[in-house]
């Protein structure tokens, strides 16, 4: 049994490959490292699925979806979150 994460950080992605490395970054030099980072691909034409997979951390989820707009993508980062809290991060900051 996976032991629950303190944080799920949910970031929404559509077509942001090129920016998603700085995002997630952020979150890998996280001070605490109780976290799971929950990245919802809109339907991207990119390569954003690439650029996720390309980290081999276990805390990093890639989840596709056909695009559906940004809420829809936070509603679904919810929906798959493990942790005790959710925090989003968009995937330009």
């Amino acid at each position: 049994m996976t032991k629950q994460p303190f944080f799920s950080v949910i970031i929404p992605s559509y077509n942001r490959a090129h920016m998603l490395p700085k995002a997630i970054g952020s979150v890998l030099a996280q001070s605490h490292k109780d976290w799971e980072l929950i990245i919802i691909d809109d339907g991207s034409t990119d390569n954003t699925k690439e650029v996720v997979l390309s980290y081999g951390d276990e805390r990093i989820k890639y989840i596709y979806q056909v695009n559906q707009e940004r809420s829809a993508a936070r509603n679904n980062g919810i929906v798959n979150a493990s942790g005790k809290y959710i925090c989003f991060l968009d995937s330009d900051d």
